[in-house]
């Protein structure tokens, strides 16, 4: 997790600009101006919440480049969720105000005597201008924290099947009918010990009877002590062709400033052995080759291949040796823009997977409508793409980073059905 000086001072700019727009909007609305200290409106009691925070994400930006453990990782995405509730809130209620203000100050001119007219005939009693203005901004408020309480409470477990069948004519008919589950992203550190949790997705994983299962990276946060005690979870999965691996960006160490380069390779080389622990074949740079019947189709994995600040240490050409005759090929690449830079344009592998991108853990999907702020970043973001005969799958991730919430983004389990036939894709 990379949290830099431009974030924090991002993060202080926007925390005191809000609360100075809302304080006074509040004072400029009230009949009498509350004292300095007098609660809830003052201004100490106002500006203290900003205070706190401030102080908070300025520790955290000391310790998260020198931290030795996930502790701190944790402490954080509890404390980014915790300022979004409060600040997602107030920034709804400012707009909920202003914009019902206006719209009511348009209205009012069309109406006889610039007065908005009565729509209940004086059934009820009437409210304020002020009050309803409040109102209305406590309901706006209320959507944001309601809906990113589901998210940390329910969302991030809520574990979603996403299925597609891709036909291929190349493949070799042993292999009609292959069915690969692929997760991404697990974060350890930011899962802590929700073991139980996890166990339900590897009991959803195991239910479809997959023959392959591949992890695309990031099974870390920064450190390989999070991956102890998770292999009871995860040897648990079952395919029978096999269950491949690779590295994602925060596998390698980067996000921490290490005592000496011995302990950052150390660190490095305990989270390689977690992924033989978890009962994965790690592929760094290397290729497998799946057998059955006498046919062969081969599985290369590549290292971390990202634009910057991503690292940058795949090497689609290692990997590629020893496949050059395969009939069929697969990639795993964590960084969906890998696919876009070189594999698309340099190489023959048919179906490619990915992850990274996680939805940014927020987003909507209904319908076929999918939208979520990571389209802004990345190109390749969620789902499937395709150019000319060869696919891109990009996983959401099963666990999650820098807040223990997912809205609109459920963490994804993905079931891709390979058959043989005219190059095609249908989701089931």
């Amino acid at each position: 997790m990379k949290y830099t000086l431009w974030a924090f001072v991002g993060v202080t700019i926007f925390t005191l600009l809000v609360d100075f727009l809302l304080h006074r909007l509040i004072l400029k609305h009230r009949d009498n101006h509350p004292s300095r200290f007098s609660f809830p409106f003052g201004a100490f009691w106002h500006y203290s919440i900003a205070s706190l925070f401030i102080i908070a994400f300025g520790s955290l930006y000391a310790l998260i480049p020198i931290a030795q453990s996930s502790f701190t990782y944790v402490v954080f995405q509890w404390i980014m969720t915790l300022y979004l509730l409060v600040y997602s809130s107030k920034v709804f209620f400012f707009l909920g105000y202003k914009i019902t203000g206006r719209a009511q100050k348009v209205k009012s001119k069309f109406t006889d005597k610039g007065q908005i007219k009565k729509m209940n005939d004086g059934r009820y009693p009437r409210i304020t201008r002020k009050k309803f203005l409040s109102q209305v901004g406590i309901i706006t408020a209320s959507l944001p924290f309601v809906s990113l309480l589901f998210g940390v409470m329910k969302g991030r477990f809520a574990f979603s099947k996403r299925y597609s069948k891709l036909s291929f004519p190349n493949l070799p008919d042993s292999f009609d009918g292959l069915k690969i589950v692929q997760i991404s992203d697990l974060h350890l550190g930011s899962l802590n010990s929700n073991y139980q949790e996890m166990e339900e997705a590897v009991a959803l994983i195991n239910a479809e009877h997959p023959d392959i299962v591949c992890f695309t990276g990031d099974l870390v946060n920064n450190f390989y002590e999070e991956t102890i005690g998770w292999e009871k979870v995860f040897s648990k999965l079952n395919a029978p062709l096999g269950k491949y691996s690779i590295l994602g960006n925060h596998d390698y160490g980067d996000y921490s400033k290490w005592p000496s380069e011995k302990a950052k390779t150390d660190n490095l080389k305990g989270i390689k052995e977690a992924h033989e622990r978890l009962g994965f074949k790690l592929l760094n740079n290397d290729s497998a080759t799946l057998e059955i019947n006498g046919e062969q189709i081969a599985m290369s994995g590549v290292e971390n291949w990202g634009h910057p600040p991503f690292p940058r240490y795949g090497n689609l050409d290692q990997a590629y040796v020893g496949t050059e005759n395969m009939p069929f090929k697969i990639l795993m690449s964590h960084d969906p823009d890998h696919w876009d830079a070189e594999v698309i344009h340099n190489s023959d592998y048919d179906l490619t997977l990915a992850g990274h991108t996680h939805g940014m853990q927020f987003g909507f999907d209904f319908k076929g409508f999918q939208w979520s702020p990571a389209k802004y970043k990345f190109k390749r973001w969620s789902g499937l793409y395709q150019e000319g005969n060869q696919f891109l799958y990009v996983n959401r991730g099963l666990g999650y980073l820098g807040m223990p919430a997912r809205v609109g983004m459920p963490p994804e389990i993905t079931i891709l059905e390979l058959t043989k036939g005219p190059i095609s894709n249908d989701p089931m």
